[in-house]
C-alpha cells in the first residue's frame, strides 16, 4: 500500500486542470460505447448510397506516389494517389478513418486522384470512382465501408489498415535452423540488398528498389524450402507532449542510484536518444546506444528523453519521502534516429543490443497494429532467459489488440486513474494487465512538460519496477508478481 500511496502523491503532483480532464474518463465502458466513440464524418450516408462506377483505369506500372490526410474536424481530406493499386489505397484510408472496410474480392485496379480541403463524401466518390460502395453507420461497431461491383453482400474481404504501415520495398527473412542458404545468396537472388542481420533469429532484412521488386521477391522466397518470409512494419510515436506555463522549477530528485552491484537492476529504453537533462536524472543513465546509425542532434524533446524522465520521476514518488538509493539504471537504445517512426526490425535489433548490455526489462513504449512474428519470437527466446517486457497498450480508446503488447510474454500497460477509470484515449482490450497514471511532468531544457499517453504509463510502470528492485526479490518474475499485485486489472 506504501507504493500505491506514493503514485497518489506523483498524481497530487499533476492536478492541474489539463491533466485531471485528460484522465478522469469515466467507468471502463463496455465494448459498444468504446466503439461508438469513433464520430466519423461521412456516417451518415444511407446504407445504400452505391456510385454507379466508372471505367477501370487501364493497367500501368505503379508508382509510390501516395498520401491521405482525413481530418473530423473540420471536416477535410486531402489526397495525393497517382496510379496506386487500390489494394495498396484502402489500408491507408482504412487507417486515417478507423472505419472497418470491406471489398469484394477480385476488385483491384489503379486509382488516381489528387484534390485538397475536400468534405469526405466527396473525397470518398474520387478516391472509389470505379466502384459502388456504402457506408454503413455503426451501433456497437466502428463505421464500415464496403466496396464492390455486384452487390453489398459480396464484399466479403476486410482491409487490414496495418498494411499502410507496411515498409513496401523491404521483407524480413528467417533461416531454418541448418540452412545453407545465406540472406546475401537470397538477395542476390531476388534483386535486393541485405540492410541488416538479427543473428539471435537467423533473421536478416533485405531492402528492395521499389515495391514492386519486393513483392516480385516476396513469392519467390515463400517457394523456397527453410525460409520464412514476412513484411516489416512500422511503429510510429504517438505520445503527446507540451510545454507548461507556470509552473515553479522541480526540486532536485530526492533519489539516487545506488552503488554499482551484479544485483542491479537494467531497464532497456527502446525508443527514441535519451538527452541530457541535469545530473540527478543523468546519474540513472548507463550509456546510450543505437541500432540507427548516429544519434539525432535536435534539440526539441525526445520521446525517449520523455520516457526516461517519466521512469525516474515514478521511481521517486515510490520510494516516498524518504527518497535514498534506487538500485536500478537504464540503458537508452535509439531505434527511431531522425526518424518519426520506427520498424518492427529495429525495434527487435535494440532489444537484443539491451539485453547483450545486461538489460533484464525492456521498456517498449511504442505499439502498432501489425503483429511481427519475428519479433515475437525474440520476444519469447529473451522472456524464456528472465527477461521482463514492459509495452504500451496504444492510444485508441478500443478492444482491438497491439503489439507488442498482446503478446502474452509482454506486460501490456494501459492508462487510467487512481479510481481505476481508463483514461478516454487509452486501449482497454482484455489482453491488457496493468494501468497507470498515463500523464507526467518532466524537465527539459529549462521548461516543464506534460507528456500524456499509454508510452508514459509504460514508462511509469518500468520507473516503479526500478524502485521496487532489491535482492529479497531474486528475478524480473517475481517483480512483475509485485507490478501485478498493486496495479493489475481485475478480470471478472
Amino acid at each position: 500500500m506504501r507504493h500505491r500511496a506514493a503514485l497518489v502523491i506523483l498524481l497530487g503532483q499533476c492536478l492541474i486542470a489539463l491533466v485531471r480532464a485528460e484522465e478522469d474518463a469515466g467507468p471502463d465502458p463496455r465494448p459498444g460505447l468504446a466503439q461508438s466513440l469513433h464520430q466519423l464524418p461521412g456516417a451518415s450516408l444511407p446504407a445504400e448510397a452505391a456510385r454507379k462506377p466508372r471505367p477501370a483505369t487501364p493497367a500501368r506500372p505503379a508508382t509510390n506516389d501516395l498520401s491521405l490526410t482525413w481530418r473530423t474536424q473540420p471536416d477535410s481530406v486531402d489526397a495525393r494517389i497517382l496510379r496506386q493499386p487500390l489494394s495498396r489505397v484502402l489500408p491507408h484510408l482504412a487507417k486515417a478513418t478507423g472505419w472497418q472496410v470491406f471489398i469484394e474480392p477480385g476488385s483491384d485496379t489503379l486509382v488516381s486522384s489528387a484534390f485538397r480541403n475536400q468534405p469526405s463524401r466527396e473525397a470518398l466518390e474520387r478516391i472509389l470512382s470505379h466502384f459502388n460502395y456504402a457506408l454503413l453507420p455503426g451501433t456497437n461497431h466502428r463505421p464500415r465501408l464496403v466496396i464492390f461491383r455486384t452487390s453489398a453482400s459480396a464484399a466479403t474481404e476486410e482491409v487490414d489498415p496495418d498494411e499502410a504501415n507496411r515498409v513496401d520495398n523491404e521483407l524480413v527473412i528467417r533461416l531454418k535452423d541448418g540452412s545453407k542458404l545465406t540472406p546475401e545468396e537470397l538477395a542476390r537472388l531476388t534483386g535486393g540488398q541485405v540492410a541488416g542481420k538479427l543473428d539471435s533469429l537467423n533473421a536478416a532484412r533485405i531492402r528492395y528498389p521499389d515495391a514492386e521488386t519486393a513483392e516480385a521477391a516476396r513469392a519467390k522466397l515463400a517457394a523456397m524450402e527453410g525460409v520464412a518470409v514476412e513484411d516489416n512494419h512500422r511503429l510510429p510515436n504517438t505520445d503527446s507532449g507540451g510545454i507548461l506555463d507556470g509552473i515553479a522549477s522541480a526540486n532536485a530528485l530526492s533519489i539516487r542510484p545506488a552503488a554499482v552491484s551484479k544485483n542491479r537492476l537494467v531497464i532497456g529504453l527502446i525508443d527514441s536518444t535519451v538527452q541530457a537533462i541535469n545530473p540527478g536524472y543523468d546519474a540513472f543513465l548507463l550509456g546510450r546506444e543505437s541500432v540507427v546509425g548516429s544519434q539525432t542532434a535536435d534539440p526539441a524533446l525526445s520521446h525517449g528523453t520523455s520516457m526516461f524522465a517519466s521512469l525516474v520521476k515514478a521511481a521517486e514518488a515510490t520510494a516516498g519521502q524518504q527518497g535514498g538509493t534506487a538500485n536500478f539504471g537504464v540503458i537508452s537504445v535509439d531505434v527511431y534516429g531522425a526518424n518519426e517512426s520506427t520498424t518492427a526490425y529495429d525495434v527487435a535489433m535494440g532489444i537484443q543490443r539491451a539485453v547483450e548490455k545486461g538489460a533484464n526489462v525492456i521498456n517498449l513504449s511504442l505499439s502498432s497494429q501489425a503483429d511481427s512474428p519475428f519479433l515475437h519470437n525474440l520476444i519469447q527466446t529473451y522472456r524464456n532467459q528472465g527477461v521482463l517486457f514492459l509495452a504500451a497498450a496504444g492510444n485508441d480508446p478500443v478492444f482491438s489488440p497491439t503489439y507488442p503488447a498482446s503478446y502474452p510474454e509482454v506486460l501490456a500497460v494501459t492508462a487510467g486513474n487512481s479510481q481505476g477509470q481508463y483514461a478516454p484515449y487509452a486501449n482497454r482490450g482484455p489482453f491488457i494487465d496493468l494501468m497507470l497514471p498515463g500523464s507526467a511532468i518532466v524537465p527539459y531544457g529549462g521548461d516543464h512538460w506534460l507528456v500524456t499517453g499509454t508510452s508514459t504509463a509504460t514508462a511509469y510502470a518500468s520507473g516503479i519496477a526500478g524502485a521496487l528492485w532489491n535482492p529479497t526479490i531474486g528475478s524480473p518474475a517475481n517483480l512483475e508478481a509485485a507490478l501485478r499485485r498493486q496495479f493489475g486489472l481485475l478480470r471478472p
